[in-house]
């Protein structure tokens, strides 16, 4: 009953945003011409695009077409792209209407408690900070993670599993770097990934 009340759920979101046109050709964007200038955006587009699978010429597109996702945020959207096999810009609609990285998760059949369980550890004390926050739920207490949470966990997981390293290595990076990007470029050059970079013109 739930997968089939999901299926519906989908169909229907698809259906109305179709008539905008938000899976116009990836291509005609390209044809535009799209540039980085920053060396660490482009080395973080390229492990993004590396670890997900996907072209870094749409992970540019999207940033361009919706400015106002954050750079960190585009590993959730690939992760649940991943998972539902959902197109980045429903997701994004979703966003832009106001729905919680959580709420976009859990509509969508994702389960943060679930799906970061072995990060949600590194993530909390002693290593990170206090994630989430305890809500009742008729008998039961839940976790409900913010915005910073979903963002935090997303790009520890994308980072361990790209890199192959210990996640609590990511963490002590954080303390120094404050964003993912930074801890992407230090990473980089560690596994000296810029020799194998694609440039983009």
């Amino acid at each position: 009953m739930r997968n089939l009340k999901f299926l519906i759920l989908t169909f229907i979101w698809v259906y109305f945003l179709t008539p905008f046109n938000l899976k116009s050709s990836y291509g005609k964007d390209i044809d535009i011409g799209v540039s980085i200038n920053d060396g660490r955006l482009s080395h973080f587009y390229f492990s993004v695009g590396d670890y997900y699978r996907v072209p870094v010429e749409k992970i540019i597109i999207i940033k361009k077409r919706y400015p106002f996702i954050l750079e960190e945020e585009i590993p959730i959207i690939f992760l649940i792209h991943e998972y539902r096999g959902i197109e980045p810009d429903i997701i994004i609609q979703m966003r832009k209407k106001g729905y919680s990285w959580y709420d976009i998760m859990i509509y969508f059949g994702l389960y943060p408690d679930t799906l970061f369980r072995k990060y949600v550890v590194v993530y909390g004390p002693p290593y990170g900070k206090a994630w989430g926050y305890y809500k009742k739920h008729k008998r039961e207490k839940i976790v409900i993670y913010d915005d910073r949470d979903i963002i935090e966990l997303a790009n520890i997981k994308f980072l361990t599993e790209y890199y192959h390293e210990n996640p609590k290595v990511i963490i002590e990076y954080k303390k120094k770097y404050p964003k993912y990007i930074e801890i992407n470029e230090e990473l980089f050059k560690k596994h000296k990934l810029h020799k194998k970079q694609i440039i983009i013109e």
